[in-house]
């Protein structure tokens, strides 16, 4: 026997005003329409439904699908700032993080992380490191056969550890520099 919502909401309701309560009301409901008709929680929901007084049987009204994504949004966000994180433009655009990674793979978007260059050079900087680079090499070339062989068993290791951003970008284009601050 077919049943449809609205009969099984009327029996639900009969059930109510006869004064059983939900779990009763499923059992009476299942061995009458049969097994598995009814859930326990579905009646559990009509009960606490009818109990608040509301005995209206039809369904309340929801907002539509969710909330849609304008890559044209998203492509605005990323003019403004690369950086940010699906999180952060899920966030400003009031749709899931997921709808945003969908968006981005399907505009071709991929992530990269940013080259860390310690500080920008003046035209001086890059002059003097030049003649630097040239004297280690005219000295290299000068020293001995010996000089070349004898090496030191010492290490220095500097600790750095530079803070770099990812930031989306199309594939083939490079990340964005970042200069170290201070």
């Amino acid at each position: 026997m077919a049943t449809d919502k609205m009969h099984i909401r009327h029996c639900i309701l009969y059930e109510f005003q006869q004064g059983k309560n939900a779990a009763r009301a499923c059992e009476s409901i299942c061995s009458f329409l049969g097994e598995g008709v009814v859930s326990y929680d579905v009646c559990a929901f009509w009960f606490k439904r009818f109990k608040s007084g509301n005995f209206s049987l039809i369904d309340k009204q929801r907002p539509g699908g969710p909330p849609k994504c304008d890559n044209d949004d998203l492509e605005q966000l990323f003019a403004e700032n690369s950086a940010l994180t699906q999180q952060e433009l899920a966030e400003q655009l009031g749709v899931t993080q997921q709808t945003i990674s969908k968006r981005l793979h399907e505009m071709g978007k991929i992530q990269k992380e940013g080259k860390w260059v310690p500080h920008e050079l003046t035209e001086t900087n890059k002059n003097q490191r030049v003649a630097t680079c040239l004297s280690l090499l005219n000295k290299q070339r000068r020293k001995s056969f010996l000089w070349k062989i004898v090496t030191g068993d010492e290490k220095w290791i500097l600790y750095d550890n530079p803070k770099r951003r990812k930031s989306w970008v199309n594939p083939g284009e490079s990340s964005k520099s970042l200069r170290k601050e201070g």
